[in-house]
């Protein structure tokens, strides 16, 4: 908003020295009527506009890195946070904002009230196009629409050629124009190139109503006006006859000749000064974080380079401890925020991925709608090499608990650099300290966060020296559950990670190993559905009911405003019962409440493959919300 608001000041600023440097002067007043009427309403559209052919560049790409989908759909544990008053939730400006809109709103009535009652205290005398209110012991004269005030100490040999000018203002509508400017200082109370619009359109008004009459005997206008100053209503809204500031003004212009045709060429040249306002409008510029691009033709032709030449090194080590320790060493340095990997470590992570769950494809028994997003797994690429920067280098200085919010709803982070110009439309938020948010701080962001959903608009967050722009992926990135895959779930325990080799089929499982939920032959069942025609539903609905019904939302957590989701994973043993809990949250206030509701989950019948009881990996997300 701030950025809209800037801009429009800057364009009607340029409109406005175009207006007295080159236009102001000539007698070309309906034109520069237009004009004016046209530029202010052009500023305040014009940074919305956004013209494809004169973009200058290409949005930076937003692709997100693979993440994992869950075996059973996300569960909402929401709670109301704590009631305060609505007005208290209203940032500062906006209290600002509403009352000088207030302020000027009444002043506004105010004035249409003075009009009103000088109507109703006035002699009133209809005319076929106009109304005539005489107004008792005063000298005013002005007209507001049809109704054409004047004193009745005006000598009655001047009221005809008053009226007569009054009367030009009449059939133009000029009182509308003035009307459209005193809404537009309601809104736009602060903008002070408002009432300078204003004002010029005031004189505009005066000259054309002069040049009219004056066209009959422009001597006895001359007089009319150089005769006396009468009394005039300060309202801004209606066109006063005698305005002592004016008079001056409209006694030049009617001595002025009529300018010349061909200095109507002189709007003509403002085409340019449009032309150049709509590319800056359209401009979009990308933002690269620590790793300069090149053309996209070189960084397509680089990243196949790259990818050519690691895939041939992990080729040879795929089915290794080699190969799943340098997978697990690349996850562990992703996962800390203070470590960022270089881009030949970015690649390899990502192929490894890829190669992993290739593998498993030939041999494991997926489901389709995992057959379907392996299909989907990106090859890694310079663009999204730089979106794992813009994120990295935003989470070393982000609040903890702001980190959780935007991993939580999926969005895309870089920081603001001073280079950009046009960030578009969205929400600005300012806070003390973009590294430690109060728990109001965090809640303002969520709620800004959740009215720009689904939508192109973005959250700005800024503490002046440190600014982030957080914005929608573009697409939606590919999900992929490693409990899916056989055998991912002991590739997973760091306590015998080479307890099954990638691709291993399910028949030739040792042991003890654990069989995906996904493809079982017979599910564990958990107390209450022995009966159920669909076991595995009903399984999945009892888990999502016993996690809502023992939910209970940590009280410091609430006070401090965390929220987020916290992915768990648990294994239904040989025996039924719940072991091996491992859960990763924004906090280990959620994560703890989320453990202490699965050790609560009852003793289950165990699931059983080919005839035997065996160990079931699951996993689920519970997002926690403050509302």
């Amino acid at each position: 908003m701030v950025q809209y608001i800037l801009e429009i000041l800057a364009f009607q600023l340029v409109f406005l020295l175009v207006y007295d440097l080159f236009l102001k002067k000539e007698t070309f007043f309906q034109w520069n009527r237009a004009y004016l009427l046209g530029t202010f309403v052009f500023s305040m559209v014009l940074p919305w506009i956004k013209i494809e052919a004169l973009k200058t560049t290409v949005p930076q790409e937003l692709v997100a890195g693979p993440m994992v989908v869950w075996q059973l759909g996300e569960v909402d544990v929401a709670l109301q946070a704590t009631t305060e008053r609505f007005w208290a939730s209203i940032p500062i400006y906006y209290w600002i904002y509403g009352l000088g809109a207030l302020f000027m709103t009444i002043w506004f009535s105010l004035k249409l009230y003075r009009i009103y009652a000088l109507k109703e205290n006035g002699t009133v005398c209809y005319y076929p196009d106009f109304v005539k209110v005489t107004i008792p012991k005063s000298e005013v004269a002005f007209s507001f629409f049809k109704n054409v005030f004047l004193g009745a100490k005006i000598n009655p040999s001047k009221q005809a050629d008053i009226i007569a000018h009054e009367r030009v203002h009449i059939k133009q509508w000029h009182s509308l124009d003035l009307m459209f400017f005193e809404l537009m200082r309601i809104v736009q109370w602060f903008n002070p190139l408002v009432y300078v619009y204003q004002a010029r359109l005031t004189e505009l008004h005066e000259f054309i109503a002069d040049a009219k009459v004056a066209k009959t005997d422009k001597r006895k206008h001359y007089e009319l006006l150089l005769s006396e100053m009468f009394q005039t209503q300060s309202i801004s809204f209606v066109n006063a006859f005698f305005k002592k500031s004016l008079i001056k003004k409209r006694i030049v212009m009617l001595a002025k000749e009529k300018s010349k045709k061909v200095y109507q060429l002189k709007y003509v040249l403002l085409l340019p000064i449009f032309l150049g306002m709509l590319v800056y409008t359209s401009c979009e510029r990308d933002i690269e974080v620590g790793n300069d691009i090149e053309s996209s033709e070189g960084t397509l032709s680089d990243d196949a380079q790259l990818i050519a030449k690691i895939e041939r090194e992990l080729g040879t080590i795929i089915n290794t401890k080699e190969f799943l320790e340098l997978h697990s060493e690349l996850l562990e340095k992703d996962k800390d925020d203070h470590v960022i990997l270089s881009k030949e470590d970015f690649f390899k992570k990502e192929l490894c991925m890829k190669m992993m769950f290739s593998q498993a494809k030939e041999h494991a028994a997926l489901s389709d709608s995992v057959l379907e997003m392996l299909e989907k797994l990106p090859n890694p690429s310079t663009s999204r090499y730089n979106q794992y920067l813009n994120i990295k280098k935003s989470f070393q200085v982000l609040d903890k608990n702001l980190k959780a919010s935007i991993n939580q709803r999926n969005k895309a982070i870089r920081p603001i650099v001073k280079e950009d110009q046009n960030l578009g439309s969205g929400e600005w938020i300012v806070v003390k300290d973009v590294s430690d948010l109060t728990g109001e701080e965090i809640r303002k962001v969520n709620r800004a966060l959740n009215a720009v959903e689904g939508t192109n608009k973005m959250v700005a967050i800024t503490d002046g020296d440190n600014g982030f722009l957080i914005t929608n992926f573009i697409e939606e990135p590919v999900i992929i559950s490693v409990e899916e895959v056989n055998g991912y779930d002991d590739i997973q325990q760091k306590e015998n990670p080479l307890k099954v080799k990638v691709g291993q089929p399910v028949e030739e499982i040792q042991n003890g190993a654990s069989i995906p939920f996904a493809v079982i032959d017979e599910v564990p069942i958990f107390p209450g559905c022995e009966d159920a025609a669909d076991q595995k539903d009903c399984f999945m609905e009892k888990i999502q009911n016993h996690i809502r019904k023992h939910f209970n939302y940590p009280k410091q957590a609430q006070e401090q405003g965390i929220q987020g989701r916290v992915n768990v994973v648990f294994t239904i043993s040989e025996d039924g019962s719940i072991t091996n809990i491992r859960k990763r949250g924004p906090h280990p206030l959620l994560e703890a409440e989320v453990e202490r509701i699965i050790k609560r989950l009852p003793q289950m019948q165990p699931g059983k493959h080919k005839g035997e009881s065996v160990k079931v990996p699951f996993s689920i997300p519970v997002t926690f919300k403050l509302q």
